[in-house]
């Protein structure tokens, strides 16, 4: 029997993680967080990310930065002639969005054998893709060539809006890569790692022990198994073992991201005793950049 259902969204926010780190993808240790300082009678933040202070983080991030990149194509598109409305694509329904990554995966495992049988919404349409297609085929190339060819408005405005916070923290580029480099050799940090590797090696099926990939790699194990089944009672045991997986993954990470936040603290001290300055300027140099994308009238 095909199993047509399918569904390969993963709603987890820790999943949409690309911009939730903050500053260039690096560190998962970093976290934002404050500290109070002895004697200074106030509380001052005592890691990187609790200095640059960018609020905006996730799915919050990502709908602010997709509105503006619409926002530009269209003024983009505009400018060359070529009408075009903003359009934002819905991001993808999660249910339970609001729980925690370890009672998310008791419920829905990695999200792909228990999402079978969900109703999916209406997929939206692109209000511009009608209006091309109603046009003369030079009309469309012209539409083509102003959107994506050479110096395109959709290449200009994700490098635009996507780039703000690695162009600003791009002084510090160096030496923040070397803060990491420092972290993750620390004995702590080895520690952490190893620790995690005998967390999940039992659930691991074979993949490799990297909290980078491990999780990907495990969704689309999942996916293929889901794929093969040949009737529908194998597909209640295999959500069972789904959700069993997933528990101990992400009881594994949320252990593992503590003990990266605790391998770091004493780095990110000394790193901020030099840049906590610069590093101020910098995320309000970003806070700045962002409060000043456009957005699209709802």
């Amino acid at each position: 029997m095909a199993l047509g259902l399918v569904r390969h969204t993963v709603g987890l926010a820790s999943m949409r993680a690309a911009y939730a780190a903050l500053i260039l993808g690096f560190l998962s240790g970093l976290v934002l967080a404050t500290g109070v300082l002895s004697g200074r009678g106030h509380t001052e933040a005592s890691t990187v990310a609790g200095v640059l202070a960018l609020h905006r983080t996730g799915a919050d991030l990502d709908r602010r930065h997709a509105e503006a990149v619409a926002a530009l194509v269209a003024r983009c598109m505009a400018g060359r002639g070529l009408p075009w409305t903003p359009w934002v694509e819905p991001p993808p329904t999660v249910p339970d969005a609001e729980l925690d990554p370890t009672a998310w995966a008791v419920r829905w495992g990695l999200g792909v054998s228990t999402t079978v049988g969900r109703p999916e919404p209406e997929p939206a349409s692109d209000p511009n893709l009608a209006s091309i297609a109603a046009t003369s085929p030079a009309d469309r190339e012209r539409y083509r060539e102003a959107l994506d060819g050479r110096g395109g408005c959709r290449t200009a405005a994700t490098d635009s809006v996507y780039g703000i916070r690695d162009r600003a923290l791009a002084p510090l580029q160096e030496s923040l890569r070397d803060l990491e480099a420092r972290i993750a050799a620390s004995p702590a940090a080895v520690q952490a790692k190893e620790t995690w590797r005998r967390c999940v090696e039992p659930v691991a099926a074979g993949h490799t022990l990297d909290p980078r990939t491990l999780q990907s790699n495990l969704r689309e194990w999942f996916v293929q198994r889901l794929m093969a089944l040949g009737h529908i009672g194998g597909l209640v045991a295999l959500q069972v073992d789904e959700r069993r997986v997933a528990t101990v993954l992400a009881e594994c990470d949320a252990r593992y991201e503590q003990a990266r936040v605790d391998a770091a603290e004493p780095f990110e001290a000394a790193f901020l005793g030099v840049h906590r300055t610069t590093l101020e300027a910098i995320g309000a140099a970003i806070r700045s950049a962002e409060a000043a994308l456009p957005t699209v009238p709802r």
